[in-house]
């Protein structure tokens, strides 16, 4: 078997950090007959896959269009605002699901991403 290619795999720290630090795109399509959140309140759209609940949220707006979402109704928000108010320890993060470099995070990761705002290669400034 042979090594790994170091320049294929990316460094996680990194990836995390310029997640926390980006804005996305998150679908706030309402089924038929739903009530519209309270203003000022944000609707998590969650999607269950092999019993795991996920949130999905898009890099851009593209990524949201090509996921099927109409970008018309999506809202933008900083990851690390977003996930501050993570809501439950079941629910997962989903960015770009319909992407082959989508990505998933558990809750505890989530929750993680605020504290990476502001850091840089040697960490938090």
């Amino acid at each position: 078997m042979s090594e790994p290619n170091p320049d294929l795999i990316p460094d996680a720290q990194q990836v995390l950090t310029e997640l926390a630090q980006s804005t996305a795109f998150l679908p706030q399509e309402l089924p038929e007959g739903a009530e519209p959140p309270p203003e000022g309140a944000i609707a998590l759209p969650v999607i269950e896959q092999d019993g795991n609940h996920f949130v999905p949220v898009f890099t851009s707006s593209e990524a949201l269009a090509s996921a099927g979402a109409d970008p018309a109704s999506a809202i933008e928000i900083a990851v690390a605002q977003l996930a501050a108010g993570w809501p439950s320890d079941d629910l997962w993060l989903a960015v770009d699901p319909a992407s082959p470099d989508g990505l998933t995070l558990p809750s505890d990761v989530v929750r993680a991403l605020p504290g990476l705002v502001g850091a840089g290669a040697a960490g938090p400034e």
